[in-house]
């Protein structure tokens, strides 16, 4: 019995120095754990540490970019203080042309008056003159060329009263040269597929407008497109005739007062007494009496 609670004893005491022994080692390990961080916190400079706000803030990095913002506004300094000097620079140039300028226009108030170049009357003149006198012929001013004679065109609408034909006589007296054979039946044999009708309207109209409403009224197909680089309308069939069925040459072309306007249709502006033709061309105008293109 007393043999056992020696045993006992002896039992108790060896775990005493087991538990005091782990307790010094983990002791020893946490002071070695501490240490450690501390040589890393304080040689570590890359490291990452929490902000006031609990953020994770690269420190190292946000010093980079701080210097990088202040190199960028010696920059802009410097840049500034160029362009003050260029601001002032060209101040002083302006002021010298001023000067130039005020010179060149007193030496021009003592030159005569230079007539223009262009003999082409005014929109005063203009009223004055028949249709068929008042040709606007663009062919020598490609710059004027889209807007045909919108120049002579009132600024008040006036009312005017012209008549439109439509004919297709050089295909209808020679039907070799038909390429469509479907199309044979839509070719009047005397050519006129409308003849001197009556179109009122006012000087904003054009000769496009007068060909719309005609066709339209008399139950006549047309077919047209719009051409941005004339800035007009384009015809390109009528009753069922197109370009190129008389031919690689062949076509619609209209004529006003019998002249044939070097612009598009959309382009031409009524006159009070035009007379407006159009004609179907199979050789490029010249078998319908243009020979602008020869």
């Amino acid at each position: 019995m007393e043999e056992k609670h020696d045993f006992q004893k002896e039992l108790a005491k060896n775990l005493r120095k087991k538990r005091i022994r782990r307790i010094v080692l983990g002791v020893i390990a946490i002071a070695a754990v501490i240490y450690t961080a501390s040589i890393f916190s304080i040689e570590g400079k890359d490291a990452l540490l929490p902000d006031g706000q609990g953020n994770i803030v690269d420190y190292q990095q946000e010093q980079q970019v701080q210097e990088e913002q202040q190199t960028g506004d010696n920059i802009q300094q410097s840049e500034s203080d160029e362009l003050q000097q260029d601001d002032e620079t060209q101040t002083d140039v302006k002021q010298e042309d001023v000067s130039d300028n005020q010179s060149a226009e007193e030496d021009q108030a003592d030159e005569p008056e230079q007539k223009p170049a262009d003999d082409r009357p005014t929109k005063e003149e203009a009223k004055d003159m028949t249709a068929e006198e008042l040709k606007v012929d663009n062919s020598k001013d490609p710059t004027a060329s889209n807007d045909g004679n919108r120049a002579y065109k009132p600024d008040v609408p006036e009312p005017v009263t012209v008549t439109i034909s439509i004919s297709c006589e050089t295909l209808s007296s020679d039907m070799s040269k038909l390429e469509t054979e479907s199309i044979r039946d839509y070719i009047p044999e005397d050519g006129w597929i409308l003849k001197d009708v009556v179109y009122q309207g006012t000087t904003d109209n054009t000769v496009f407008d007068v060909l719309n409403t005609v066709c339209r009224n008399n139950g006549v197909h047309m077919e047209f497109s719009f051409t941005p680089v004339y800035e007009s309308n384009y015809i390109e069939g009528i009753n069922y005739l197109y370009e190129f069925d008389g031919g690689p040459l062949s076509g619609w072309m209209y004529k006003v007062n019998g002249w044939f306007p070097n612009y598009g249709c959309s382009s031409y502006y009524l006159r009070d007494g035009d007379v407006i033709e159009w004609v179907y061309t199979c050789d490029l105008g010249k078998d319908v009496g243009d020979n602008s293109m020869a």
